[in-house]
């Protein structure tokens, strides 16, 4: 009997590097309408959430202007970039951001994608 092995065509993965997030095809779809998100990092439990954040978010004064970040949305991929986070996430993991793949999660009721940082070790 044949056990199937689950794939990864349909996985979010964010991959970290030393100057940016990039967001695989199926990560980025939850950024396709947008163009500026918010990234949140919690040291206790080693998550990021990156929030997108419409421009009607904005518009409505929402979301202070300080805290966002620009997505740029590619063919297949979003990129945020953001070198203070990511040497800090860095820092925070005791690893170089050079590549570091990790799967990510979408909460649907809180509307942002969740990176768990303790795959990294």
């Amino acid at each position: 009997m044949f056990e199937w092995i689950p794939g990864n065509a349909y996985s979010s993965i964010v991959t970290l590097y030393p100057n940016n997030f990039t967001l695989n095809n199926t990560a980025a779809s939850y950024f396709a309408d947008v163009r500026w998100c918010c990234i949140g990092l919690d040291k206790k439990s080693l998550k990021i959430a990156i929030k997108p954040i419409t421009k009607r978010e904005i518009d409505l004064n929402l979301v202070p202007l300080d805290q966002l970040h620009k997505v740029s949305v590619g063919k297949g991929y979003a990129r945020i970039s953001n070198k203070p986070i990511l040497d800090e996430i860095s820092i925070l993991i005791q690893k170089d951001c050079n590549g570091i793949k990790l799967n990510a999660t979408f909460d649907e009721k809180e509307r942002m994608l969740i990176i768990d940082l303790k795959e990294s070790s």
